[in-house]
């Protein structure tokens, strides 16, 4: 690769960024008020569980070199601690749990994906498990502090975004590493592929965010919990100005 020539994981991130960003506002905007709810987490964890499922399933099933060569690290493979935090937060009932239209439609793209260009699915690797590395960290330090305050005094640890002992700023590095090294091998046809589908990424992850309930209830209480306390404020400041 010349010297001057861009990397293919910064023209990626070049091209996403508007989606990218407005995803990133969306995620923060919904999940930020739903880190004391269980419910609502446990609910967003299912939808992502289905799409992390998925593409290590598919790693089995396609057996195609780079796509394998995408997980850089094992520690990587979240399929088994999604299950774990879905049975703590949902119960042993989770399995059950109906699937949104939004969900279905974004499973059935990967199927046909599989099916037809089977390369595009590393899109979807790189860029979920990139997340999960980022904001999912920060996501995760949020509700270690605005836990459920139903919760008992032992908190329980997210598996799913638990990399302790892991050096994440190195994963990341070797992850961007890997899908740079693959997109050399690509024709230019196949990196444009590639960069559009991933901001179909972002859009169907922006449905999916949009599909899990009970977030219009987090607003609800936390809306009332602010006005009761502004008012009770008023009352202070009028009572206080009658009595001066």
């Amino acid at each position: 690769m010349a010297q001057s020539e861009e990397l293919f994981t910064t023209r990626m991130r070049k091209a996403t960024r508007s989606i990218h960003s407005l995803s990133d506002a969306l995620v923060n905007a919904k999940f930020a008020l739903s880190l004391s709810d269980e419910t609502v987490w446990g609910g967003g964890l299912f939808v992502f569980y289905h799409i992390f499922a998925y593409l290590e399933d598919a790693k089995k099933r396609l057996n195609m070199r780079d796509y394998e060569k995408l997980f850089v690290s094992d520690v990587l493979l979240r399929k088994d601690a999604f299950e774990d935090d879905l049975l703590h937060y949902l119960g042993e009932d989770w399995r059950s749990t109906p699937k949104s239209m939004a969900l279905e439609n974004y499973l059935e793209h990967l199927q046909n994906l599989e099916r037809e260009n089977p390369k595009l699915l590393m899109a979807y690797v790189y860029h979920l498990y990139l997340g999960l590395l980022s904001g999912g960290q920060i996501l995760a330090k949020k509700r270690s502090v605005f836990g459920d305050a139903n919760s008992p005094v032992g908190k329980y640890i997210d598996r799913v975004t638990d990399f302790t002992d892991v050096d994440i700023p190195q994963l990341k590095n070797d992850f961007r590493q890997a899908m740079n090294e693959i997109a050399a091998k690509m024709s230019e046809e196949e990196k444009q592929a590639f960069i559009e589908e991933s901001n179909q990424v972002f859009l169907m992850n922006n449905l999916i965010v949009n599909s899990v309930g009970g977030q219009n209830k987090v607003l609800y209480n936390v809306l009332y919990k602010t006005s009761a306390i502004v008012l009770l404020i008023l009352g202070v400041m009028l009572a206080y100005k009658i009595n001066k």
